[in-house]
């Protein structure tokens, strides 16, 4: 699956722009772009967890649940 014709046409030029971008770096450079990105996915995936979790009230324990049962 080519994820690129996915994207609206708006992304796919930001993404050939990056990718212009990046063919002018040097490989240490490079290297710290892809570090520093992966850590930027790891955070959005993170926070994508915790937003979800809040959200849908996982993770909240008993007292949600004692809560609940002591308003019946």
């Amino acid at each position: 699956m080519d994820i690129r014709k996915e994207l609206p046409l708006e992304q796919q030029f930001e993404l050939q722009v990056f990718e212009t971008q990046v063919q002018t770096l040097s490989q240490e450079d490079a290297y710290a772009l892809l570090v520093r990105l992966k850590e930027a996915m790891l955070y959005q995936t993170t926070s994508f967890r915790e937003i979800l979790k809040e959200t849908w009230g996982i993770g909240k324990g008993i007292d949600v649940i004692s809560e609940a049962l002591a308003e019946e």
